[in-house]
C-alpha cells in the first residue's frame, strides 16, 4: 500500500467566477474545477503547472485570470506548499 500524500484545498470567488481546487504538498499541480458564480452544475475541470494550463484548451480569458489569479492566493496563504 503507498502511503497517504498531504492534500491541501482551496476555494474561492474571482470576477463573477467559482474556483475550488486541491493539490498534493509534494506537487506542482493544481486540479481545479471553474464555474460561473451561481451555477455550479456548469463546472469545468483543469490541472494547472506553473501557471501554465496542461492541456490546450480554449477558455475564456477571463476564466483563466481567475483561476490564476486564486492558485496565486492560495499559494500566498499557504507558504508551506513551496516543494
Amino acid at each position: 500500500m503507498e502511503p497517504r500524500k498531504e492534500k491541501v484545498s482551496c476555494s474561492g470567488t474571482f470576477d463573477g467566477y467559482e474556483v475550488t481546487g486541491w493539490r498534493y504538498m509534494d506537487t506542482v499541480s493544481w486540479h481545479v474545477k471553474v464555474w460561473l458564480a451561481g451555477r455550479p452544475g456548469d463546472w469545468i475541470g483543469y490541472t494547472v503547472t506553473a501557471g501554465k494550463f496542461e492541456l490546450n484548451m480554449f477558455a475564456q480569458t477571463q476564466k483563466e485570470e481567475a483561476v490564476l489569479h486564486l492558485i496565486r492566493q492560495w499559494e500566498a496563504e499557504k507558504p508551506n506548499l513551496s516543494v
